[in-house]
C-alpha cells in the first residue's frame, strides 16, 4: 500500500480503535486514531486523511455529524461508518448523505476491507 494512503480511525471505544488500526496496519495501510470527533477536528489532519472509519455513537458529537460537519464545511473525506447499534433507518438515511458503508460490530473484516477499496477509488 501507498503511504500516501492514510485512513484516520475515530471511535471512543480503545479496544475498537486499537483493533481496527492492527488490522490495516498489518495489511498496510498508515493509521491515525483519535478518540473523539473533536480530536479529530483539532489536529489538522483534515487533508491528509484518505479514508474516515468512525463509529457513529460517541459523546459530543456522533460519527454522523462529524461526517455531516466536514461536507458542510467542504471537506469531502470518504467515509465507513461502524456501529455496535444497527438502525435501518440510520444506515439509510447515512448512505443518502453520502457514505460510503454503514457497518455493525463486531465488523466483517472483508466487508470492511470492501468499502475501504470503494473510499479510495471515490477519494481520487
Amino acid at each position: 500500500m501507498s503511504s500516501e494512503i492514510r485512513i484516520s480511525i475515530i471511535d471512543d471505544d480503545d479496544q475498537s480503535r486499537s483493533a481496527l488500526a492492527g488490522l490495516l496496519q498489518a495489511i498496510g495501510f498508515t493509521t491515525e486514531t483519535y478518540s473523539s470527533a473533536m480530536e479529530f477536528l483539532a489536529s489538522g489532519n483534515l487533508r491528509d486523511s484518505s479514508c474516515l472509519i468512525v463509529d457513529v455513537h460517541m459523546p459530543r458529537m456522533t460519527g454522523t455529524e462529524l461526517y455531516s460537519r466536514l461536507v458542510g464545511s467542504g471537506y469531502n473525506i470518504p467515509t465507513v461508518l461502524i456501529t455496535a447499534y444497527p438502525d435501518d433507518s440510520a444506515r439509510a438515511r447515512a448512505l443518502d448523505q453520502g457514505v460510503v458503508g454503514y457497518l455493525t460490530k463486531p465488523i466483517d473484516e472483508k466487508v470492511l476491507l470492501g468499502c475501504i477499496e470503494l473510499a479510495l477509488q471515490r477519494g481520487k
